[in-house]
C-alpha cells in the first residue's frame, strides 16, 4: 500500500505522542507481565527471550526525537514493525503456545483494541493486525510441542475474533474522524488568532500613517481661503499616504500566506520564473513594513556571490518577511543585536545575533502550530517556509547558540547557465507577437541604462527611439508619428519625469496624449508611486529589473490595453457630434469641454439661425443643447422650426438649457418640442445621464413624443420630480417671492462642487478670468442702462449675467439675478428698489470670491510642478 510523502509526515507528526508512549510501555509491561504470569499467576507457557526481545525492540522508539530527520521515513516503518511484533505477533504466539485459554483470548482481543488506539487508519490496522497474527500463529503451532487441537470452545471464540476487528477498525475510523476534527478546529483557531495577531502591526503602522497625515494637512484660518501645502509638508503627506499603502499590502500579504499555509494550497510549477537572488533579497528588504528607521538600521544585506534561482516571487518575499518578523521579534530586547541577510553561492542566509534558540525547541521548529517566545504567534510561519523551499525544489535548515545567534539558511537547487540561456531564448520568442511593431520611446538621461533597455526590447521585436531628457521627449511625441509605450525615468536634470508626464497628458492636440508611460525609476516601487500616478503614470518598472521582468511587465501592458485611460468621465458619446446653441460664450466653453472628454464632437452656435444653418450643412448632428433665451431666434422657436421639418431632424433630441425653473417655464419648453429640460447652471453629471436616457429611446415615432408632450402640458404640478418625464439638474421650484434679499455669507457667495467640476475639466483658465471681467462690465453696464431708463438693455445685461454667473460658480450673485429677471422679462423693472445696490455689491464680493479661488487653484498647481522640479 503505497502512501504518499506528504502523508507520511503526517502520520508520523500525529504518531510522535504514541511512539514515545508506546515504546515506554513495551519495555516496561513485557518483563511485567512475564513475572506475573510465571510466578504469580502461572501459565501453562510464557517465553522470557520472546519477552525480552519484545521490549528490546521498543528501546530506539524511545529516543525517536533524536532520529536524524532524513530517518524520518524510516522511523515511521520502525515503529509499525514494532507494533506487529510487540502486539499481535507475541500474543498471538503466547495465546496458542497457551491451548486459546479465556484469559489468553481476553489478551488478544485486548491486544486488538491497543493496536486501534495506535493506529487511526482503519486499512493500515487490519494490515498489521493480519500479518502478526498470521505470523504469530503459524510460529505458534510449528513450535508447538505437540499438534494443536481445537475444541468446539475455542472454535467459537475464534469466530469472535473477526467481529472484534471489524469493531477496532470502526474505532479506529472514529478516532480518526475525531483527530481530523480537532486538528480542524484547531487550525480555525490559529487561523483566527494568527490574522488577528499579524495585522495587529500593519493596521498599527496604518493608524500611525493617518495619525501623521492629519497633522501634516494645512488648517485655514480664512474662511473663503482654499489651504496650501509648503514643499516640505507636500513631500512629507507623499511618504505617509506610500507608507500607508505598504502598511495595506502588508496586511493583504499576512492573511494571503496565512490562508495559504492553514490550506495547504500547493504552489504552481508555472509560476517559478528564473530571478537575481541578490535583486530579489533587496527587493523584499525595500518592501519590509518595517516599523521605523531604528529597526530597519539593525538589518542589512550582504551579497558575497550572486546566483539566480528558480522562485515564485511572492512566495519568497513572504518567506524572508516571515523570517525578517520573526527575527525582529525576538532581538527587540537586545539593542546591539543586528539581523544580515546573506546571498552566497546557491544559499540565502538570514543571520541574527539575538537570544538563539534553545535545542529542545530547535528539533520542533518547522512543525506547524508551534510556536516559542511570541505569545501571540501560532506556528503557521516556519511551517509555510518550509513548505514554500520544498516547492522550490531547495530546504530550510536551522542552526542556533544560545546567547549567540541564530542563522536560517535557504538552500535553492542550482541552475546552470545554459538553463538561463534557453529560458531567455523562449521568453523572447513567446513575447515577439506582443512586441512586433510596437514603437516605444526610452527616456532617460543614462546612455547606458539607454543602450540597454534598448537592445532588450528590440530583441523582442519592438521599434525603439530614445530622448535623453524630457524637453526632447514631448518634441518627439508632438509629431504625428504615435507611439505604443513610453519608459519614464523619474529623476532628470531639468524637466523630470512627473513634470514631462504631466505635460503629455495636458496637451489635448498632442497625438501621444494617451501613450502608456511606465516610471523606469531605481526608487522603491512605494516611495513614488503616488506621484506616478497622480502624474498620470500607468505603471513603475525598476531599473534593477532583469531582462525577464523587464519583458514580461511590458508585455503585460501590452496585453491589457494599448493606450491609457484616465481616471476621466467614459468615453459613452465616441462618434457622435452635438450642437450647443448658447449666446453666453463661456456657458458653450463648458458643455463642450465636457462633452469631448467623454469623445464627441461638438460645433457651437450663438443663436437660432445659427443652428438652423448647421442642419443643412453636411454631416450628422445626433443631439441639440439649447439655451431657451437666446437673443434673436430663441431656444423655443428655434425648437418649433426644428419640429416643424419633414426630414430625419424633425425627431433630433433637442435639451433644453435655462435659467428658470418655474413649472410654466418648463411646460412651455415641452410644449415646443424639447425632449428634456436642464436648469443652469448644468452639472456634468446630469447632462451625461439626460443625453445618454435620449440615445436609449431615440427611435420613438414623432407622433408618441407629441401626444406625450400634450400630456405633460396638461398635467398639473407634479407630486414626485423623479416621475416628471423631464430630466432637470435642479428639482423644479416655484417662483421666488419680491423682497429684499438678506445678507449673504461669505462662504455662500460660490458653488464651491461646480467650481471643482470646471477645475476637473481644466476649466480654470484664461476664460475663467474673462468670466470675471464679464461679471465686472455687466455690473458696470446695468448701473448705466437703469440710470437711462432703458428696460430693454437692462434684459439684455440680466440674460447675460444670469448665464455667466451661474456658469463660473457665482451661486449667489446667480440666485439674486434668477429672482428679479421675471420682471425684466416682461418689460417691467424689478419689484425691489435695492436691486441694482445688491447686484453692484453681490458682483463686487463674488468677483473677488472667484479671483482669490482661481489664484489658490493656480498655486495649488504650479506649487505640485515646483515640488516635481
Amino acid at each position: 500500500m503505497a502512501i504518499p510523502r506528504d502523508s507520511m509526515r503526517d502520520m508520523l507528526e500525529r504518531s510522535r505522542f504514541a511512539i514515545r508512549w508506546g515504546g515506554a510501555l513495551g519495555l516496561l509491561c513485557h518483563p511485567i507481565y512475564y513475572v506475573v504470569w510465571t510466578y504469580i499467576l502461572p501459565q501453562p507457557y510464557d517465553n522470557l527471550l520472546l519477552r525480552l526481545s519484545a521490549a528490546a525492540v521498543c528501546v530506539p522508539l524511545l529516543f525517536q526525537a533524536r532520529w536524524p530527520k532524513r530517518y524520518n521515513p524510516a522511523l515511521l516503518i520502525y515503529w509499525h514493525c514494532c507494533l506487529i511484533y510487540v502486539l499481535p505477533f507475541v500474543c498471538t504466539f503466547l495465546t496458542v503456545r497457551n491451548g486459546f485459554s479465556t484469559m489468553w483470548m481476553m489478551t488478544e482481543v485486548m491486544m486488538i483494541f491497543i493496536l486501534a488506539l495506535c493506529i487511526d487508519n482503519p486499512l493500515l490496522l487490519m494490515t498489521c493486525i493480519g500479518i502478526g497474527v498470521f505470523s504469530g500463529g503459524l510460529a505458534g503451532v510449528l513450535s508447538a510441542p505437540e499438534p494443536i487441537v481445537l475444541s468446539a470452545q475455542d472454535k467459537s471464540n475464534l469466530a469472535l475474533l473477526p467481529v472484534v476487528v471489524l469493531c477496532s477498525m470502526a474505532f479506529s475510523h472514529a478516532i480518526s474522524k475525531g483527530r481530523i476534527f480537532v486538528e480542524k478546529n484547531r487550525a480555525l483557531q490559529a487561523l483566527a488568532g494568527s490574522i488577528a495577531h499579524e495585522m495587529r502591526n500593519p493596521l498599527s503602522q496604518l493608524r500611525h500613517v493617518l495619525d501623521r497625515v492629519e497633522e501634516a494637512l494645512p488648517s485655514s484660518t480664512d474662511r473663503g481661503a482654499v489651504p496650501t501645502l509648503t514643499d516640505g509638508m507636500a513631500s512629507l503627506m507623499y511618504n505617509h499616504l506610500a507608507q500607508g499603502q505598504l502598511s495595506i499590502e502588508r496586511g493583504l500579504r499576512i492573511i494571503a500566506m496565512t490562508l495559504d499555509e492553514v490550506s495547504a494550497k500547493s504552489i504552481r510549477p508555472d509560476s517559478l520564473a528564473y530571478l537575481q537572488a541578490g535583486a530579489t533579497t533587496r527587493k523584499a528588504l525595500a518592501e519590509y513594513g518595517f516599523e521605523n528607521d531604528t529597526e530597519r538600521a539593525k538589518v542589512s544585506l550582504v551579497v558575497k556571490r550572486d546566483f539566480v534561482f528558480k522562485v515564485d516571487e511572492t512566495v519568497y518575499l513572504f518567506t524572508l518577511f516571515n523570517l525578517i518578523k520573526n527575527a525582529l521579534h525576538h532581538i527587540v530586547a537586545y539593542p546591539q543585536a543586528t539581523l544580515t541577510l546573506i546571498v552566497d553561492r546557491d544559499a540565502v542566509i538570514v543571520r541574527d545575533t539575538g537570544p538563539g534558540i534553545a535545542p529542545e525547541i530547535l528539533q520542533h521548529l518547522f512543525e506547524p502550530f508551534r510556536t516559542a517566545g511570541n505569545a501571540g504567534g501560532t506556528g503557521l510561519g516556519l511551517a509555510y517556509c518550509q513548505r514554500a523551499m520544498r516547492a522550490f525544489g531547495g530546504s530550510i535548515d536551522c542552526q542556533s547558540e544560545v546567547g549567540k545567534f541564530t542563522a536560517f539558511t535557504l538552500r535553492f537547487p542550482p541552475v546552470a547557465a545554459d538553463e538561463v540561456a534557453e529560458h531567455e531564448r523562449r521568453l523572447f520568442e513567446r513575447a515577439m507577437p506582443a512586441f512586433k511593431g510596437k514603437r516605444v520611446l526610452v527616456v532617460d538621461d543614462d546612455d547606458t541604462l539607454r543602450a540597454r533597455t534598448r537592445r532588450v526590447l528590440t530583441k523582442a521585436g519592438a521599434y525603439v527611439s530614445e530622448a535623453s531628457g524630457g524637453e526632447l521627449a514631448l518634441a518627439t511625441l508632438r509629431r504625428a508619428a504615435l507611439y505604443d509605450l513610453v519608459l519614464m525615468d523619474i529623476s532628470m536634470p531639468g524637466m523630470d519625469g512627473y513634470t514631462t508626464t504631466e505635460r503629455i497628458r495636458a496637451e489635448r492636440d498632442c497625438p501621444n496624449r494617451n501613450v502608456l508611460i511606465v516610471a523606469y525609476t531605481a526608487e522603491p516601487g512605494n516611495a513614488v508611486r503616488l506621484r506616478a500616478r497622480r502624474a498620470g503614470m500607468d505603471e513603475i518598472i525598476g531599473k534593477t529589473s532583469n531582462v525577464q521582468e523587464l519583458i514580461t511587465a511590458v508585455q503585460a501592458l501590452f496585453d491589457n490595453g494599448a493606450r491609457h485611460h484616465p481616471g476621466e468621465l467614459p468615453e459613452g458619446f465616441a462618434g457622435r457630434t452635438f450642437v450647443i446653441a448658447d449666446d453666453d460664450t463661456y456657458s458653450r466653453l463648458v458643455a463642450k469641454a465636457y462633452l469631448e472628454r467623454c469623445g464627441a464632437s461638438v460645433i457651437e452656435a450663438d443663436h437660432g439661425q445659427a443652428v438652423l444653418r448647421k442642419l443643412q450643412e453636411d454631416g450628422f448632428i445626433d443631439a441639440i443643447l439649447m439655451d431657451v433665451n437666446m437673443l434673436g431666434m430663441s431656444g423655443i422657436d428655434t425648437t418649433k422650426s426644428i419640429r416643424a421639418r419633414t426630414d430625419a431632424y424633425a425627431t433630433l433630441p433637442v435639451i433644453a438649457l435655462t435659467s428658470h425653473s418655474e413649472l410654466e417655464a418648463v411646460q412651455t419648453c415641452l410644449a415646443a418640442g424639447m425632449n428634456e429640460v436642464l436648469i443652469k447652471p448644468v452639472q456634468p453629471g446630469s447632462l451625461y445621464a439626460c443625453l445618454a436616457r435620449q440615445f436609449g429611446k431615440r427611435g420613438a415615432r414623432l407622433a408618441d413624443a407629441t401626444e406625450e408632450i400634450a400630456q405633460k402640458v396638461g398635467a398639473t404640478a407634479p407630486t414626485d420630480s423623479a416621475a416628471m418625464p423631464v430630466a432637470s439638474a435642479e428639482a423644479v421650484s416655484a417662483p421666488v417671492p419680491a423682497h429684499p434679499a438678506p445678507v449673504i455669507a461669505e462662504e455662500n457667495l460660490l458653488d464651491e462642487p461646480h467650481l471643482e467640476e470646471l477645475a476637473s475639466l481644466d476649466l480654470l483658465d484664461e476664460s475663467f478670468l474673462n468670466g470675471i471681467e464679464t461679471i465686472r462690465s455687466l455690473v458696470a453696464r446695468l448701473a448705466v442702462h437703469s440710470a437711462a431708463d432703458d428696460i430693454k438693455a437692462t434684459h439684455v445685461d440680466l440674460h447675460a449675467l444670469l448665464g455667466v454667473s451661474g456658469n463660473i460658480g457665482a451661486k449667489a450673485l446667480h440666485g439674486y439675478t434668477r429672482q428679479i429677471y421675471p420682471r425684466v422679462i416682461d418689460g417691467e423693472w424689478p419689484a425691489e428698489t435695492d436691486w441694482l445696490v445688491q447686484i453692484h455689491a453681490l458682483g463686487a464680493r463674488s468677483t473677488d470670491a472667484l479671483q482669490r479661488y482661481h489664484a489658490a487653484a493656480k498655486g495649488e498647481r504650479d506649487h505640485r510642478d515646483a515640488l516635481s522640479d
